[in-house]
């Protein structure tokens, strides 16, 4: 045979776990090509492993005694290969030597399909918590790794508290305290990763039951098959052996569009085509019969412009396949089998999309990858063709297919209106460069900056993080509008709708979605007798269609009479989650009296309560309390400012440090921003906690001027210990050995006397009081040992006592206030 050489390239292909350079067809896309890497294993010159697949089923012809002499098996080498890398044919192996079972309810089929639903059931169980399990353990390897400190405290229960949350986290996901002491193990032995592949339990596209549908009741039937995808109903006991017996042999599909269509069709390409496929599957042998399909068959019938559901489309798809017969049996291979219809998930991506299920089209629209290997939407080759075929305008019908491309002159949604509400030119091409990259006009307007959506129209960071977000809807447009828009801007994307169009030329280009079942099942029949093994229709149902639904297809099979049936569920949305309302909180619990509590001590108890915030941002006050504490670490003065809501919740802190260096306190500044942003938006304080203390840099060592925090290992863990202790109560976190952390030996610092008596504006916010705290209000130390209170300088501005005396003058060196001794008090 004569099969065109394809053009072979050099490209990158990204794979799940690597990246590499591979020699491949320059018309097949990436996916196309991992496809048949995956079939014909790792190598990266792909018409090399093409001819050596061939060669292979030279050997194996040979021991058949297929071919004459040297020069027939040199010859089906070659034109082998040469249809493959064509696009021409494609094969699979054998899948399984396990015979797929046949049951009758009445004969213990019940107990079968009730183990089959429950071995689905497990399954999918299996692979979700797995999942769920493997990210648990991999947050509690995360708890030790992420930790600073002492090794030994990183990996204990007790003194991470980071981690034994991790840890009940795993427990409440399923895994064993065995996986969970496992983990930690593996991180205090250095190991990063928690590396685990979810449980195998075959192909999705296998087999598992095949019953007898014939007098069986309706509902148990209708639903195994909804729910598992594994169970095929045939009429009657022959029909179900015959498929059974085929199903899980050698497979291999001849590619219809790749002859021409209508006069144009190459009837000797094609029966020469069916004979080598047929040889090579005759070659692979194997107790099963090898199945030989038409891949293609609905776009071959549109790109001649019949309609599938038409006396002429079913006559010429039954003359087709009269054809495929006629080319097996003279090509004398003994195939075991024959011709028949099959739904093979992966021989269908190697051959580009085109299925041997005869089922009906798929519609006119399909991605094309771009040099660049960016995904773009175009027409496919059947609707180029099929409009060509009935003289339609191909321009009038690419934009009703894929619309202008720009939103310029859109209804509803024009330039105009979405600079009327604050679109720039800049956003407005941002979203119509994703135009022809995208599903749907939300999708093309979620490609905009999330700074633009949060400045200008307000989102949320609940809204950013909304995967179904609808940019255009948060700008305040309708439903309607966006559907005109969307309309305009990037098509209908179905012909059979199409105003330019008759009827009867609409009902070229309808889909399996615009037909239904019933159209299939006849397609199934007309070509029934061509066929040697009984046609099984195999429908793809809706992700959120019901038991009842599949209950009605089998009702419209059973009346069309056809031989078998399997139904099988798309998967459901990436993106879909439920809409759970929320859950009422339980009532607080009772306050015991302390007299109750002093007459019945209980233990204490460490109660967790897991509190749902909404990610909106909660404003401070304008006129708020907090408290600033000073405090030297390893020598470096460093000023704490919190800022307090009205029950006392921390909600801003503000980090000063003078007499650094300007880099180092603008970054110190910065930080204490985004821990108040993190705080205000309902990150608690623990976490932050948590996550800072124990880190490790310089300044460290010994603390002054702090009563609970003595020594740090760097100025964060001072100020989250600081801020656990006062506003947590997390005394765990003081220490009162000012050398417990010291750092690498970074000094003793400046050691300021913290012994005499503090002035009332020390401890009370003397502006947020408006000056009501007395000055002359001092708080004594408790121990009796120490000496007398000595007079200190007060600032009059910000209420502080670290003011010093320069020359003639006095100076706050917290907020720089100078002033000149008047009676020993400040005055500006």
């Amino acid at each position: 045979m004569g099969a065109e050489a394809a053009r072979i390239e050099r490209r990158t292909l990204e794979r799940a776990s690597s990246v590499t350079d591979v020699l491949a067809p320059a018309s097949w896309t990436d996916a196309r090509v991992e496809a048949w890497l995956d079939w014909l294993g790792e190598d990266a010159d792909l018409p090399a492993a093409v001819f050596r697949f061939a060669e292979d089923l030279v050997q194996r012809g040979d021991s058949a005694v297929l071919f004459e002499n040297a020069r027939a098996r040199a010859a089906f080498r070659r034109d082998l290969g040469a249809a493959m890398l064509a696009g021409q044919i494609a094969m699979s192996w054998p899948r399984a030597d396990a015979t797929t079972p046949v049951v009758q309810l009445g004969d213990g089929g019940a107990s079968a399909i009730a183990a089959l639903r429950a071995r689905h059931r497990g399954r999918s169980m299996a692979r979700a918590a797995a999942r769920e399990m493997g990210a648990r353990l991999q947050a509690v390897m995360d708890s030790i790794l992420r930790c600073e400190g002492d090794p030994a405290a990183c990996a204990d229960l007790r003194a991470n508290a980071s981690l034994a949350r991790s840890a009940e986290a795993a427990r409440t996901a399923g895994a064993t305290d065995a996986m969970i002491l496992d983990a930690i193990a593996l991180a205090k032995a250095g190991e990063l990763e928690w590396a685990s592949a979810e449980p195998d339990f075959g192909a999705v596209e296998d087999l598992e039951l095949i019953c007898v549908a014939a007098g069986a009741p309706e509902p148990v039937l209708a639903a195994a098959a909804w729910e598992t995808g594994a169970l095929a109903l045939a009429l009657t006991p022959d029909i179900a052996q015959g498929v059974a017996r085929a199903w899980g042999g050698a497979r291999g599909a001849v590619n219809l569009m790749s002859f021409g269509s209508g006069p144009d069709f190459d009837a000797a390409g094609f029966a020469s085509a069916v004979a080598l496929l047929a040889n090579a599957l005759a070659a692979v042998g194997g107790e099963r019969p090898a199945s030989l399909g038409l891949a293609g068959v609905a776009d071959w019938l549109v790109a001649q412009g019949l309609a599938y559901d038409s006396e002429a489309g079913r006559t010429a798809i039954r003359d087709l396949y009269r054809h495929a017969a006629s080319a097996c049996v003279a090509s004398g291979a003994k195939l075991n089998g024959g011709l028949a219809v099959f739904d093979d998930p992966e021989l269908a991506l190697r051959l580009g999309g085109a299925s041997a299920s005869a089922a009906p089209w798929l519609g006119p629209v399909t991605v094309a990858q771009t040099e660049d290997g960016v995904l773009t939407r175009v027409m496919t080759e059947s609707a180029l063709c099929g409009l060509t075929a009935i003289g339609a305008d191909l321009s009038q019908a690419r934009a009703w297919l894929l619309g202008g491309q720009d939103l310029s002159e859109a209804p509803g949604v024009d330039h105009a209106a979405l600079a009327a509400r604050g679109f720039t030119d800049h956003e407005i091409a941002q979203a119509e460069a994703a135009l022809p990259f995208a599903a749907t006009l939300a999708e093309a307007f979620s490609a905009i900056d999330a700074g633009f959506l949060c400045d200008v129209l307000g989102a949320t960071d609940a809204d950013l993080a909304d995967p179904n977000l609808n940019v255009l809807k948060l700008a305040g447009f309708g439903d309607e509008e966006i559907a005109q828009a969307e309309a305009y801007a990037m098509g209908s994307g179905a012909l059979s709708q199409a105003n330019f169009l008759t009827a009867a030329q609409q009902a070229v280009f309808e889909t399996a979605d615009d037909l239904g079942p019933e159209p299939y099942f006849a397609v199934l029949a007309v070509i029934a007798h061509a066929l040697a093994v009984p046609a099984m229709a195999d429908l793809e149902l809706e992700w959120d269609t019901t038991p009842a639904d599949a209950a009605g297809v089998i009702a419209l099979a059973a009346a069309a009479k056809a031989p078998a049936l399997r139904m099988r569920r798309a998967a459901a949305p990436a993106e879909m989650v439920l809409d759970l309302p929320k859950t009422s909180e339980p009532p607080p619990r009772t306050v015991r009296e302390p007299e109750a509590e002093a007459r019945a001590p209980q233990p204490e108890r460490i109660i967790e309560r897991i509190v749902e915030r909404e990610r909106t941002r909660r404003k401070l006050p304008d006129r708020r309390k907090g408290y600033i504490q000073k405090a030297s670490v390893g020598g470096h003065k460093v000023y704490l400012h919190t800022g307090e809501y009205e029950d006392g919740e921390l909600g801003e802190i503000f980090i000063d440090m003078h007499k650094e260096g300007a880099a180092f306190r603008s970054l110190m500044n910065n930080f204490a921003i985004a821990i108040s942003i993190g705080l205000q938006y309902g990150v608690p304080l623990d976490e932050f906690v948590d996550a800072f203390v124990f880190t490790r840099f310089e300044p460290a060592g010994p603390v002054t001027g702090n009563d609970s925090v003595r020594s740090a290992t760097s100025i964060l863990d001072y100020l989250f210990r600081e801020l656990g202790v006062s506003y947590l109560g997390r005394n765990d976190l003081a220490n009162a050995d000012p050398d417990a952390l010291n750092a690498d030996g970074l000094g003793d610092g400046k050691n300021e006397d913290e012994d005499g008596p503090q002035p009332a504006s020390h401890f009370i916010s003397r502006g947020f009081a408006r000056g009501a705290a007395p000055d002359n209000l001092v708080f004594l130390p408790s121990a009796a040992a120490r000496p007398p209170a000595a007079e200190a300088d007060v600032c009059a501005a910000c209420g502080d006592i670290a003011v010093v005396r320069k020359g003639a003058s006095l100076i706050c060196e917290t907020c720089g206030t100078r002033a000149t001794p008047q009676g020993g008090d400040m005055t500006g």
